[in-house]
């Protein structure tokens, strides 16, 4: 009796035991999948070098790479980010440099007469010299500063048909009485000074400071910091655009700091003191936090009004750099920052769908300290070896034949039992997932919290396209391996909130709390992408179908479970590979007359 007891005390242990990990790996799973934010410059450098045209500039769409549209007014600004990405990542020897820096010289005016209509510039030195977004236009400020910041990421400020000091003239000959610039490539202002141009001018004779070692005279240092002090709105804390307009654009909090640090003499120190001495920060800071940033999404918007406040990569950007060379990064969440970049990332390695936004991302990336490897995964754990579960019985057998006692330590070591193998029941053992009663069990409590509380849910239900050719042709174990890969790959992409299980087969099931219908699909249009773009071993390419459904006032279990089936039904009837979303029972009819 003593070893029948120890037996099954031990078989219980063990499962316990086991159920134990099987929790703690379930926890180290959700926090891997929070923390484990990471980028891959390798596929963002190879994004960026295959839109580069033979000629040395950048386009945005590779598929037009030789179309004439795409040498446009954009091109010099998009050339410009797409080396300043580069640089940041180490991978300038990736691309036909001297073709870049070709293309940037076709653009340089050298001599440029000085003529405007009401007034005349004095000519200072050895004249104007310029860049033109394109061959035989007007040279402006912005197309000269991001001709200079490409130059200077290349290393190639010294070629000999650069005029330097011709340059540098050029770019202070827009300075206004009032210490702020103008720039032609912006008519909608006329001479007026901008802030936007003041930044470009900024940015544009800091590259040529550096590079020359020339100082700013003291005069114009003096007028450019009062122009900005100017452009403070005492009203909400942010800077203009123009003088007399109130401040609505947090692009304009970035270009007040960049003037003011690009047209000081002296090191990093120096230049932080010029911004504080000039912007009230603490306001500035402030302003940005309360009126621009989008707590729930982790990104600002550029504008402040609410009809327009939506997330901007570009003034995401814009603010954290300013915020981490002033020392005010601190009051940012960085980490759902990071969250909100690697939102917008794609697999082939860019972010928000063009050029610019993939700097800015890179960018932000880059300053916020984001790995560019992913943290160790946590350990499955592995079964422990245990006594079959037939031992115990025969030896309680043969005590109840001797004695015909042990009956109430028997009932308690069954009851142990049976509270262990609950739990280690709720996984399904071949893939980690959720097993089909536990997710019942999870459902039925989630409608019952729908009855109370009404917020959206939707299920997403899914079914590995053409799951018998894989078993049929590679056997059921490279079968079992895909499954389990599959659901490594859905589980790493879900939040901690939603219920994934395998409803049975190859078929899967996710209960996405607090989700609509259109959050729903658009999760598992992700899945599906990720499935398709997924290796698995020996080459094999997999995809799945999927069905979407949200829950209605009026669903049971059943009804609700059921659209979800039949709109993935659908979707395999459609040619699998895709996504279907059905709204009502009657619409979940139709389509099951068109799949039979």
């Amino acid at each position: 009796m003593a070893l029948a007891v120890f037996f099954q005390w031990k078989i219980a242990q063990d499962a316990l035991h086991y159920a134990h990990l099987q929790n703690q790996y379930q926890l180290a799973q959700d926090d891997y999948k929070e923390r484990n934010i990471y980028y891959t410059p390798a596929r963002t450098v190879q994004w960026i070098v295959n839109r580069q045209n033979p000629a040395g500039y950048f386009v945005p769409n590779p598929d037009m790479l030789f179309e004439p549209s795409q040498l446009n007014d954009s091109t010099l600004r998009g050339t410009r980010y797409a080396i300043s990405t580069l640089k940041d990542l180490d991978a300038l020897p990736s691309i036909n440099r001297q073709a870049v820096a070709r293309y940037v010289m076709s653009l340089y005016q050298p001599d440029i007469p000085w003529s405007l209509p009401g007034e005349v510039k004095p000519l200072q030195g050895p004249g104007y010299a310029g860049f033109a977004p394109l061959p035989g236009e007007t040279a402006g400020v912005r197309p000269t500063m991001d001709a200079l910041i490409i130059l200077a990421d290349l290393g190639m400020l010294d070629d000999p048909r650069l005029n330097l000091p011709r340059i540098w003239n050029f770019i202070v000959s827009h300075q206004n009485a009032d210490g702020g610039f103008w720039d032609e490539h912006y008519p909608q202002f006329g001479q007026q000074s901008s802030m936007k141009a003041t930044s470009f001018a900024a940015r544009a004779l800091g590259i040529l400071h550096r590079h020359m070692g020339r100082s700013f005279p003291p005069a114009m240092v003096i007028r450019v910091r009062a122009f900005v002090r100017s452009m403070e709105d005492s009203r909400n804390g942010g800077i203009r655009a123009l003088q007399g307009e109130p401040a609505m654009d947090a692009y304009n909090s970035f270009r007040a700091f960049i003037t003011l640090k690009e047209i000081t003499n002296g090191d990093e120190a120096e230049q932080r003191q010029a911004v504080s001495g000039n912007l009230d920060m603490e306001g500035l800071v402030d302003s940005l936090l309360n009126d621009y940033y989008l707590a729930d999404i982790g990104a600002f918007s550029r504008y402040r009004d609410a009809t327009r406040k939506k997330p901007s990569l570009k003034a995401t950007h814009l603010i954290v750099w300013m915020l981490g060379e002033m020392d005010y990064l601190d009051r940012l969440n960085s980490h759902a920052v990071s969250k909100y970049v690697m939102s917008l990332k794609s697999a082939n390695g860019q972010y928000g769908g063009d050029i610019y936004t993939t700097y800015s991302a890179i960018g932000l990336l880059r300053k916020l300290g984001v790995p560019t490897e992913p943290l160790p995964a946590p350990l499955r754990p592995v079964k422990p070896a245990s006594i079959p579960g037939y031992v115990p019985a025969v030896f309680f057998l043969a005590a109840l034949l001797v004695l015909l006692v042990g009956h109430q330590a028997k009932k308690m070591e069954l009851q142990n039992i049976n509270r262990a193998l609950s739990i280690q029941a709720s996984i399904d053992g071949l893939t980690g997932a959720y097993n089909r009663q536990k997710f019942e069990a999870v459902l039925h409590e989630q409608l019952q919290h729908f009855s109370r509380e009404r917020h959206p849910m939707s299920v997403v239900m899914f079914d590995v396209d053409n799951f018998k050719s894989i078993n049929d042709e590679r056997g059921h174990l490279f079968g079992d391996q895909v499954l389990r890969e599959i659901s490594a790959i859905v589980r790493e992409a879900l939040r901690s909130t939603d219920v994934f299980a395998r409803w049975g087969g190859e078929e899967f099931i996710i209960l996405l709390p607090d989700t609509d219908r259109v959050g729903a699909y658009g999760l598992a249009q992700k899945l599906r992408q990720l499935l398709e773009n997924s290796a698995f071993p020996d080459g094999l390419k997999v995809t799945a179908s999927f069905g979407v459904t949200e829950l209605l006032a009026e669903d049971d279990t059943d009804d609700f479970v059921e659209r979800a089936d039949m709109a993935m039904l659908f979707a395999k009837a459609q040619g699998k590979n895709r996504v279907y979303s059905v709204v009502s029972d009657v619409q979940a009819e139709l389509m099951s007359t068109s799949c039979a």
